[in-house]
């Protein structure tokens, strides 16, 4: 009897413990395009940043928004996909972080996507998201997009790939 009831006791802890992800009022896109040498280097960490054009105050007012009705912006999903055409495996990167910062604040980083362990295929590179408030970021005009990676092997040939970022836009 002991055991049933601690049975059932963990079950329902488990049950009431698991919390489904909260989905934000709308999302925003944020790309990112960029080239993989054939020669790169297994022994170096590759680094690649953009300065990406907020669409902010264009997302606000086509929704009739304003800056003062958002909570919060947090990323959704976070995929490196290949060009049409490139036989790039994915499965050859070690270690990869995604991250956003204000080019006027390059201290004030923001982890957006991790790769803990390959999860998908070699057609892309899903991240996990982090949970980072980037509101102040994304409103600003600019703001720059980063992403950092170790590989296994050199590629050999040169590949081209888009780093797709979305975000959740939560209001009040």
């Amino acid at each position: 009897m002991k055991q049933v009831s601690l049975f059932v006791l963990i079950l329902s802890s488990l049950f009431l413990s698991c919390s489904k992800q909260e989905v934000g009022d709308f999302q925003l896109e944020y790309r990112m395009s960029l080239e993989l040498p054939a020669n790169a280097n297994p022994l170096f960490t590759h680094v690649f940043e953009k300065n990406i054009a907020s669409s902010w105050i264009q997302f606000l007012k086509a929704n009739n928004l304003e800056d003062s009705d958002i909570r919060m912006v947090r990323p959704r999903s976070v995929i490196l996909s290949p060009a049409i055409g490139n036989n790039l495996n994915y499965e050859n990167f070690v270690e990869a972080h995604v991250s956003v910062y204000d080019f006027q604040d390059p201290g004030g980083i923001l982890q957006i996507g991790d790769l803990y362990e390959i999860i998908g295929s070699q057609d892309e590179l899903i991240f996990l998201p982090g949970l980072a408030n980037v509101k102040d970021i994304i409103r600003q005009a600019e703001f720059i997009l980063k992403l950092e990676f170790n590989v296994r092997a050199i590629p050999g040939s040169l590949t081209e790939h888009y780093l797709i970022v979305q975000f959740d836009v939560f209001r009040n």
